[in-house]
């Protein structure tokens, strides 16, 4: 019961300190992450290559440099496709709002901050808003979490 509690308090925490990181340094806490991950995959290709597992060492070895190397090109290469894709959702649905005979101020203002959004993620600071809000509902998840674990 008490390894559950501890478990329960330092998740809640790890919660908290994650969050924190988002909202505070945002794309500076991708950086990191992407950084030691490479790490992460570097040492274990070499650790295999050493042991001769020559497969596994390789590809762990290739995915760490292609993070360290490539990282950020990849996110903002997805980052523009996945914002392009949402700008177009916004205006279909915007479109297929206005095809309507009725229409209310919340059918047209969803699909106007979908194009907004998409537009943000693909050619803005649209990365640092979903941070800070991820962040925001990590942290509070933790706080809450903390909360639970300490009143059993």
């Amino acid at each position: 019961m008490a390894n559950k509690k501890n478990s329960e308090l330092f998740s809640s925490i790890l919660y908290i300190l994650i969050g924190v990181l988002l909202i505070v340094f945002r794309t500076q806490t991708l950086n990191w992450a992407m950084t030691i991950a490479g790490i992460v995959f570097v040492v274990s290709g070499i650790l295999d290559l050493v042991k001769r597992n020559w497969s596994s060492g390789t590809v762990s070895l290739i995915i760490g440099i292609a993070i360290l190397v490539l990282g950020w090109l990849a996110a903002t290469i997805v980052l523009l496709v996945l914002g392009i894709l949402i700008t177009v959702k916004g205006i279909v649905a915007l479109i297929d709002v206005f095809k309507k005979s009725q229409k209310n101020a919340l059918e047209i203002l969803f699909p106007i901050l979908t194009v907004v959004v998409g537009i943000m993620l693909a050619f803005g600071n649209g990365l640092d808003i979903m941070l800070i809000i991820v962040g925001a509902l990590l942290a509070i998840d933790g706080v809450l979490g903390l909360i639970g674990s300490l009143k059993k």
